[in-house]
């Protein structure tokens, strides 16, 4: 039934009911513990955006927890392997980067399936998109394949002097880079020619399709046996809260036990200089809440994912790949072990700093599909996020497939794994899209029976709070103004806040006794006071 249907006189009973639903009284005492580094200073929010990732806005609390949400996955395949130079599959050293008004996507493709017999036959491809839903691989012109130019080939191949195996590489944008570098690509490839080397290159580009070797050797890791260091995604990015490039990238650690890979930070003022990869340290590990087997580990972490997120105060993002590793798992592979073979998923970190993170339930972050699916042996989340046209959704892409790390190795790896059931059985690789609320990554939820929280003192600027929040159909949320010491303000407390309900907006407004412009006061801090029932909360801000 449409809602102009509902009789006016009801719909102004149904309103009149729920604000005169009981208050829920704050508890006397805290009920979670504030971080260690938290006092009763007032935190400067200014006009900016603030995520509910910790415990920062969240204190004497009752019956609220803090809540990580998964992406939606839309099945679609977004990019496919069907041009010569894919037909060895799609890899998820890729990512994904909105610049200016344009979606640009760089991916890399291998041209055979066994990708450790062909050192040079990768490519980094690029795809273009005017909503980040339906991508188109232009054809570019830049190399010769195949005898002909029609091709989307932008690194590898000859394409910027460069042949390439399987490693990829990830995009960020420098605004300290002159307009002829605004974007860097970070890679390992050898600015020689072919192959790659053993320390992090920089190529940068004033369009993202024509690439020059800009910086050679900026991060690089001392001489070792088996190191294997930085063979993975690393990324760089300028933070500009730190003032300094930061850099996430693979560091091997041989502890008892350990399989080696963790993810390690760098920062340096300049895109070079970076200490070498052996003394960075370690920001995620395994851990012992992480699988063990007999006393042992099974999992590390590959790609970081790492980013700052660019629309909100000091939050960072960490999307590390877990890999299960076969080998200590499965008898049938002690006679003849199959190098590194195992599935991997995507997992999430949050972090103030991005240095100190924090990995909620540790599920599963896009987890793997059911058997059959493109998706049902791999994960794995490629690098970037972007807003879809309306601004109200996140779209981040990952590479599906239906074979396991180490299953393109080679020749002997393929058969020990089809004859233990874990062959692939399209050998199939595909990207596809998700879909995230914005801000949606970490909320504030209270359930059924109701719970309540107040911030600590707030500076900020602006006349007016919104919420992100969905209190979808029978939830409810109230808010109240409080000096700093703790006392209501006169117009502000919960019992003038019109109900918000029936809500699921990432900018919604809170009034006091119905006034649109509600003229908070702005000259002293003041805290939140949320009451919620069947809500989640993801981000405020004043405005």
């Amino acid at each position: 039934m449409p809602d102009d249907s509902i009789p006016k006189p009801n719909r102004f009973a149904l309103l009149t009911f729920l604000a005169s639903l009981p208050l829920l009284p704050l508890p006397a005492t805290a009920a979670t513990s504030p971080p260690a580094d938290a006092d009763n200073a007032a935190w400067d929010v200014g006009d900016r955006r603030q995520l509910f990732l910790d415990h920062r806005f969240v204190r004497e609390a009752s019956n609220v927890q803090s809540v990580a949400h998964r992406p939606r996955k839309t099945g679609e395949h977004t990019l496919v392997a069907d041009r010569p130079w894919e037909r060895g599959g799609l890899g998820p050293y890729s990512c994904v980067l909105k610049h200016g008004n344009a979606y640009k996507m760089w991916y890399h493709a291998m041209n055979t399936n066994l990708w450790d017999a062909a050192p040079v036959a990768g490519a980094i491809c690029y795809a273009t998109s005017e909503d980040g839903i339906t991508w188109v691989k232009p054809d570019l012109g830049l190399v010769e394949y195949e005898g002909s130019l029609h091709n989307n080939i932008v690194i590898g191949h000859g394409a910027a002097g460069l042949r390439i195996g399987q490693d990829g590489m990830m995009v960020f944008a420098d605004p300290n880079a002159p307009p002829n570098q605004r974007l860097r690509m970070v890679n390992r490839f050898n600015p020689n020619g072919e192959g790659k080397t053993d320390g992090i290159n920089i190529l940068s580009s004033a369009d993202g399709i024509r690439w020059t070797p800009t910086h050679q050797n900026i991060l690089a890791s001392r001489p070792e046996p088996k190191g294997h260091h930085l063979d993975s995604q690393n990324v760089i990015f300028w933070d500009d809260l730190r003032k300094a490039y930061v850099a996430y990238v693979r560091r091997n650690l041989r502890a008892s036990g350990s399989q080696g890979r963790a993810i390690a930070r760098a920062e340096s003022d300049q895109l070079a200089h970076f200490p070498a990869t052996q003394d960075l340290p370690v920001v995620l590990e395994p851990e012992p809440p992480d699988p063990l087997h007999e006393g042992a580990s099974v999992v590390d972490y590959y790609n970081s994912g790492a980013l700052r997120y660019p629309w909100a105060d000091d939050a960072y993002l960490l999307f590390p790949q877990a890999y299960y590793h076969y080998t200590r798992t499965l008898r049938e592979f002690t006679r003849e072990l199959p190098v590194n073979a195992g599935p991997l998923d995507t997992h999430f970190a949050a972090s103030r700093d991005g240095i100190h993170w924090q990995r909620y339930d540790r599920q599963p972050f896009v987890p793997l599909g059911m058997q059959g699916e493109f998706d049902c042996h791999s994960a794995r989340l490629i690098h970037g996020l972007v807003p879809d046209l309306a601004g109200r959704e996140i779209y981040m892409y990952y590479r599906g497939s239906d074979w396991l790390h180490g299953w393109d190795r080679n020749a002997r790896n393929r058969r020990i794994l089809a004859r233990a059931g874990l062959g692939a059985s399209r050998d199939v690789t595909v990207f596809s899209r998700l879909v995230m609320r914005r801000d949606g990554f970490v909320s504030v939820r209270a359930g059924h029976g109701g719970g309540a929280f107040t911030t600590p003192p707030l500076r900020f600027t602006g006349r007016q709070l919104v919420l992100n929040v969905n209190t979808s159909a029978t939830g409810y949320l109230r808010v109240g103004c409080l000096t700093e010491t703790g006392q209501p303000i006169p117009g502000f407390g919960l019992a003038d806040c019109l109900l918000i309900h029936t809500a699921n907006d990432i900018n919604r407004p809170v009034t006091w006794k119905g006034h649109a412009d509600p003229g908070l006061p702005t000259n002293q801090p003041i805290r939140l006071q949320f009451e919620m029932r069947q809500a989640d909360l993801y981000a405020f801000q004043f405005r």
